[in-house]
């Protein structure tokens, strides 16, 4: 079985960002973790030699920009080097060096963006946009460079996007939850705000609407998108003593996790009082109990189609209409559905 840089970073104990900073031979990483992986890498059979059809020019940077925190973050961090290992697996048969660039909340994104500018010996970029502004997407498009984003779809900008169908993936979730007879369907959502976040909350009213089925709106809870965040928000919402539907529809893992370790410990037991769905099947869904039912989305597949679009527009992004493509989730059936009725 082939190798792969996700396998090396297991073995090794980083991250994927590092193993790719450290075999590509650029900065990021120190030099005895940069020693540790080539010697991990060595050791299980990685071909480390250069392969013979790569360009000198054809060095693609992936993007990481943090604006506020709250997703882009160490708990989504498998979910992040998802898209990257994705890449990496392409990228080299491509003759593509891959090198990866993060940016704090700290950094404005028109210095991201003159950076961009400067930066000629970059063939383009792929950006996750997870929490980028409309306003932020523009900033980065008006440095004229090659670019695609992920993670984020933006219809209305003259731009390349691959992202996630959001509308595909609730509907799956919430039939899921109709076909166990569920009909009072409440919503977890969070309230820092993010485009992925906002196209799922409006797809859960159009497909409760498609079934005929009212939204409570006692029945949607808004909550922090990070962990402890949820819990505290959830935590703080059950003291109330509210009414419950019969399942909830979280808007991601995390925030359905945060919100099921509070309704845990207040007494609920999931799946016989309250059934949860959530969306992005993170490692930790499968670990917790009862084992989290979630919709899966490739990060393989949306990074791959984000390199594949940026090579073939690369040197002619002006001359060519703008694409934008969305990946199908598949559902993950695991224990928090209960069959009621």
């Amino acid at each position: 079985m082939k190798v792969t840089i996700k396998d090396i970073a297991h073995e090794a104990e980083v991250s994927v960002s590092a193993v790719s900073l450290a075999l590509n031979n650029k900065p990021g990483v120190s030099d005895d973790t940069r020693e540790r992986i080539v010697k991990t890498a060595r050791e299980m059979g990685y071909d480390l030699s250069p392969k013979k059809d790569a360009q000198p020019d054809a060095i693609v940077r992936v993007l990481k920009i943090q604006r506020h925190g709250h997703t882009i973050n160490s708990s989504h961090n498998f979910f992040i080097d998802a898209y990257v290992d994705g890449i990496n697996a392409i990228a080299r048969t491509m003759g593509v060096t891959l090198e990866i660039g993060t940016y704090g909340v700290d950094t404005p994104i028109s210095v991201i963006a003159e950076r961009m500018t400067t930066s000629l010996q970059i063939k383009g970029y792929l950006i996750l946009g997870t929490e980028l502004s409309v306003d932020d997407v523009q900033t980065l498009i008006d440095s004229g460079r090659n670019m695609v984003f992920m993670d984020t779809f933006l219809d209305y900008i003259p731009a390349d996007f691959v992202d996630m169908n959001n509308t595909d993936a609730v509907y799956k979730a919430v039939s899921y939850l109709i076909e166990h007879g569920h009909r009072q369907i409440g919503l977890l959502k969070s309230s820092i705000k993010t485009r992925n976040f906002f196209l799922r909350e409006e797809a859960f009213y159009k497909v409760m609407d498609y079934f005929g089925l009212q939204v409570g709106r006692q029945f949607i809870i808004d909550v922090d998108s990070t962990f402890d965040g949820a819990y505290r928000d959830m935590k703080r919402y059950l003291k109330k003593s509210p009414e419950l539907p019969t399942a909830y529809f979280a808007i991601n893992d995390i925030v359905g996790l945060g919100c099921m370790k509070a309704l845990q410990e207040s007494g609920f037991m999931i799946p016989d009082d309250l059934s949860l769905i959530a969306f992005d099947n993170l490692p930790m869904a499968s670990m917790v109990s009862p084992a989290l039912t979630t919709i899966d989305v490739s990060q393989h597949k949306i990074g791959q189609n984000a390199l594949t679009m940026l090579l073939s527009k690369s040197g002619h992004n002006e001359c060519t209409s703008s694409m934008k493509t969305m990946i199908g989730g598949k559902l993950i059936e695991r224990e928090s559905v209960k069959q009621i009725g």
